[in-house]
């Protein structure tokens, strides 16, 4: 403000982007009162707003309870031609469901959809909310499932609603299928709700319901992530509950002999039971089973578990020549442990090739993106892990062109990282 009033003093006249700057920070700090003031010194001094300011005013009438006149600056805006975005839509899909006005939120998702924007992960929460509310708990469901697809990591209170809308399902005496049922237990365990996830898990088989490879899955990677030994002995309980064919193949699983064989066939053998699996699945299992197995210690039975899916094209994409001596390895699909068993591997695979063929790659991508384990936008636990262990082993690999989601290493000093590894 001191800047701001010293600017006008030397004859500098502020513009649109001075009174959005200071209407933006005012709001952001809680002075909702010197922001709309602002506002309004903005249009008498003849400047329209933009999309942003529209968005900023908003929220700021929202955080001080004038939805009503929110909502009216919302039409103006509409009216001046100025496009809502992405940040205004889900201000206003909050306004209307804050009010009660179910319909008009959903209207505006669809509308939000309609003019080309993808929702994130307030908007998918939102929405999941008014689902809920106005009782349409498989649709609610749809969107959960469809957050989740899009690699949005959903916080604990989408979890806790849903546990709320499974409930309400219940009640009303709908009969949630298998999908609907293993939403519901990824809800209970993001919640540490054990118990129940005990019950239901009894209770699906009760009403005919076979616990998928999904299920396992969710519960093996709940177990990886287990904070205390008592609530990984409980998660082994639930596991053995589904008495689900995974649960046998782990079990099982002897230690790695000298070359990894046994563990190789043992995990071989397995996938062959689950040919009639979807690869998605079969996928989802061999990453959980592979990043439990790292991060317990059993680094060379993860490694072995994953020579053996890669050899069953259960990661069709994950390492692939793009041209002559240039190789992709994608990793962005996987978490944190499998990418690094993954990439180990496979460094060790080009490795023994290059003794045998005495050609060495000329360049080598290794793509992290942002990861589906990323707990906040633009920030992956893959592409840690991965940065890591270039760094453990001074591999050459280095970012370009500005884009940090992947890992460049050719020329001269890969070859001769190559013949040291």
């Amino acid at each position: 403000m001191t800047v701001f009033n010293q600017m006008q003093k030397t004859g500098c006249e502020p513009d649109r982007v001075t009174y959005c700057t200071l209407i933006d920070i005012h709001a952001k700090s809680g002075y909702l009162d010197i922001a709309l003031d602002m506002y309004e010194r903005m249009q008498e001094a003849g400047l329209s707003p933009d999309t942003f300011t529209y968005s900023v005013i908003i929220n700021c009438l929202r955080k001080a309870g004038h939805l009503a006149a929110a909502h009216k600056l919302f039409c103006e805006m509409v009216n001046q031609g100025c496009v809502p975005n992405l940040v205004t839509y889900n201000i206003m899909i909050y306004l209307q469901a804050k009010a009660r006005n179910y319909s008009a939120a959903l209207q505006l998702y669809r509308d939000m959809q309609n003019a080309g924007f993808e929702p994130d992960k307030v908007t998918y929460s939102i929405v999941m909310e008014v689902l809920g509310h106005c009782g349409y708990s498989e649709e609610a469901d749809s969107v959960f499932v469809e957050m989740k697809r899009r690699h949005w990591v959903p916080d604990e209170p989408v979890y806790g609603l849903l546990v709320d809308l499974y409930q309400a399902m219940l009640n009303a005496g709908l009969r949630p299928n298998v999908p609907t049922r293993n939403s519901q237990l990824s809800a209970l365990l993001r919640v540490h709700r054990l118990q129940e996830a005990f019950h239901l898990l009894q209770d699906m088989l009760h009403l005919g319901l076979n616990h998928s490879l999904q299920t396992y899955t969710l519960l093996l990677s709940f177990c990886t992530e287990a904070q205390t030994s008592i609530e990984m002995r409980l998660c082994c309980q639930l596991m053995a509950v589904t008495c689900h064919p995974a649960h046998t193949f782990l079990s099982t699983m002897l230690a790695s002999g000298p070359d990894g064989k046994n563990v190789r066939d043992h995990a071989s053998n397995f996938l062959d039971l689950m040919h009639s699996e979807d690869r998605e699945s079969k996928r989802g299992l061999v990453d959980a089973v592979v990043d439990f197995l790292h991060k317990n210690g059993l680094k060379e039975e993860a490694g072995s578990v994953w020579e053996a899916a890669a050899q069953k094209n259960v990661y069709p994409e994950a390492v692939r020549e793009k041209s002559s001596c240039h190789w992709l390895i994608n990793l962005h699909v996987m978490s944190d442990g499998t990418a690094v068993t993954a990439l180990s591997r496979t460094l060790a695979w080009f490795r023994k090739q290059m003794i045998i063929s005495g050609t060495c790659p000329n360049r080598i991508d290794i793509v992290t993106g942002w990861g589906r384990r990323s707990r906040v936008t633009e920030t992956s636990l893959v592409r840690q892990a991965v940065q890591d262990l270039v760094k453990m082993f001074y591999f050459p690999f280095y970012t370009e062109n500005g884009n940090s989601g992947c890992f460049v290493g050719c020329g001269d000093a890969l070859s001769r990282r190559m013949h040291l590894l």
